[in-house]
């Protein structure tokens, strides 16, 4: 029985390797070194990336724990997760740099002035769209509840997998032969 006990599939995830197949094996990670290595060549990628903002992280056991869970929440099919924590703790970095090693595409609304349920649902129609490309991380904090009804609607989301009356009959014709193949 050895502490701490830390599983995942991304000793062997390689984000910069456009021709890499990731094999998905789930295995024992070892201890901290062995994450804090793997995680810490993973950041430098992340940053060498131009589309990426860096990110100096200084990844401790507990930011090492949590960027495990973290990673193998997305990883899961249809996972998501709630991250409750003091503004400032990480958290939305920890995710970025979990959806960059998962290779899955971040998208994240972008506030501005007069941004109402209209507004929110055109990102919606956005996200599912991307969707139809592949994996997305939709990362979503509190600061872009704006109205009451934002939560509505990533409930329906989140339940049901969907949001009613979002894509007319044309959209969702579009969109469903889009992913047929």
């Amino acid at each position: 029985m050895q502490n701490p006990l830390l599983f995942g599939d991304f000793l062997t995830s390689n984000p910069s390797d456009e021709t890499f197949i990731d094999p998905r094996l789930y295995e024992d990670c070892g201890d901290y070194e062995n994450v804090k290595k793997k995680f810490d060549w993973l950041l430098q990628e992340y940053n060498y990336d131009e589309n990426n903002i860096e990110m100096n992280l200084v990844l401790f056991d507990d930011a090492l724990s949590h960027l495990t869970k973290i990673y193998r929440i997305i990883r899961f099919p249809l996972g998501h997760a709630l991250l409750v924590g003091f503004g400032g703790s990480g958290k939305q970095s920890l995710t970025k740099l979990c959806t960059y090693s998962a290779r899955y595409k971040l998208f994240t609304i972008t506030l501005t002035r007069g941004y109402k349920e209209k507004e929110f649902r055109e990102d919606l129609k956005v996200l599912l769209g991307m969707l139809c490309e592949g994996p997305v991380l939709f990362l979503f904090t509190d600061a872009h509840v704006l109205e009451e009804g934002f939560l509505e609607l990533i409930n329906n989301l989140l339940t049901i997998g969907m949001v009613p009356a979002l894509f007319d009959e044309d959209e969702k014709k579009n969109m469903s032969d889009k992913i047929k193949d």
